[in-house]
């Protein structure tokens, strides 16, 4: 069974991905030797990922 989705998936992720600040703050303690802002970053981009995956190409 093939299943249709008439939602933009990019638009959807645009709209769910944490916003760039804390990217950018992230990165800032990253280069201060503490990696927790940027795996709990990482881990949110990919739920946003799992959430919204993009649709498999025939």
């Amino acid at each position: 069974m093939i299943i249709y989705h008439n939602e933009d998936v990019d638009q959807l992720r645009r709209a769910a991905y944490p916003p760039l600040v804390d990217l950018a703050d992230a990165m800032y303690w990253q280069s201060q030797g503490q990696e927790a802002k940027m795996m709990e970053y990482n881990a949110a981009v990919g739920d946003v990922k799992r959430r919204y995956p993009k649709p498999v190409k025939p």
